[in-house]
């Protein structure tokens, strides 16, 4: 069922349709909240953590997309260890959305640190 809410949501936001998006993505989470409660290294909840957060930030509901992107660090930080390079793209959506609630100065800590694990690795 993940897979299928996943992909209901990424089609619906390649539509322009983020509402449905955001219902697709909210039970991709909880399909993958699941999964993770069994293998809390299964990369899912973090990807549903981040593509929800992702359509949350695209409607300017920043606050719960804020929430939903440091949940998704944290989970993959806890999977994979701090200076993975599947970390990047979390944290720089991350910095799109603090950019877009005029944090500059934190945005760009959040490019630097995806830049130094991409160095990294």
């Amino acid at each position: 069922m993940w897979e299928r809410y996943n992909n209901m949501g990424q089609n619906a936001m390649s539509q322009g349709k983020q509402a449905d998006a955001e219902g697709q993505f909210r039970l991709a989470v909880k399909e993958a909240e699941d999964i993770s409660a069994k293998d809390p290294k299964d990369p899912k909840l973090a990807k549903s953590l981040n593509d929800l957060a992702n359509c949350l930030r695209q409607q300017g509901k920043f606050p719960e997309a804020e929430e939903h992107y440091k949940r998704a660090l944290e989970v993959k930080q806890k999977a994979v260890g701090p200076l993975h390079k599947d970390l990047i793209g979390i944290y720089d959506n991350y910095a799109k959305l603090l950019r877009a609630t005029g944090r500059e100065a934190e945005a760009k800590k959040m490019e630097q640190h995806a830049q130094a694990i991409f160095a990294k690795n």
